[in-house]
């Protein structure tokens, strides 16, 4: 006999569903360790903007895999229950809010921790490091709720990162190096790279004329505001297609 929409959830059950587990914990531990390593580089320019990329790089992967975890967990298990409880859109909803909350909770000792040891780079480090994370679990969500399995869709998760985070740059550096591009030109590549994009908009809080980015720097200091709204940009796209494609995905 056919079963009915799940029914509706208790305090202690929707308490639940916001509980970190294991490998949020994990993530949130390691987080927190980075945090301790990067506030022992210290006060000034050098060790605030190292902090700050450092640890907008570790953030965004824990985003991406908290976005894959939450879509292959549904996708596995309740998500059809779920959808003929609230419908599509509120489901697509439902799950990009309690994915971000639980995001929020593996952040935060992490950024407390670095707010209390150097108040000076808080905001850079936050800044970074919320930005990073975020856009990497929306586009987390989004990879969960399009690859046709968990193995590949961690398999195109990690390999986005690993390019985003820690190719990109490193090719581009080495592309001006050798090769006369403008600088009008590197900074639209930087800006076209949501991960770049966030935690410049940290740096930016530590090193509001970005001197540690030489004359590109000086080009996107006059700009004014274009890095905050180039990763406010990625942030909203990212989000709003993440909220499209769960809404839509035939599961």
């Amino acid at each position: 006999m056919a079963r009915g929409p799940p029914r509706r959830r208790g305090m202690g059950e929707r308490a639940a569903m916001y509980r970190l587990e294991g490998p949020d914990l994990a993530m949130a531990a390691a987080l927190v360790l980075l945090a301790l390593a990067t506030a022992g580089l210290g006060t000034g320019l050098g060790p605030v903007v190292m902090a700050a990329s450092l640890s907008s790089a570790a953030a965004s992967l824990a985003g991406l895999i908290l976005g894959l975890a939450s879509a292959f967990d549904d996708r596995e298990g309740w998500a059809a229950a779920y959808i003929a409880a609230m419908g599509r859109r509120r489901y697509a909803l439902w799950r990009t809010a309690t994915t971000s909350l639980k995001a929020a909770l593996v952040l935060a000792p992490a950024t407390a921790l670095y707010a209390a040891a150097r108040p000076g780079g808080a905001a850079a480090y936050a800044t970074a490091v919320v930005l990073s994370a975020y856009s990497s679990l929306y586009m987390g969500l989004l990879i969960g709720f399009s690859a046709k399995s968990r193995g590949y869709g961690y398999a195109w998760g990690v390999s986005l990162w690993t390019a985003l985070a820690l190719v990109y740059d490193l090719a581009l550096t080495f592309a001006t190096t050798y090769l006369p591009i403008p600088t009008e030109a590197v900074a639209g590549a930087l800006l076209l790279n949501p991960v770049t994009a966030a935690r410049l908009a940290g740096v930016a809080q530590a090193d509001p004329h970005l001197l540690t980015l030489g004359p590109v720097g000086d080009l996107l200091y006059s700009s004014a505001f274009v890095i905050p709204v180039a990763a406010a940009t990625w942030l909203a796209a990212l989000l709003a297609t993440a909220v499209i494609k769960i809404a839509t995905t035939d599961l």
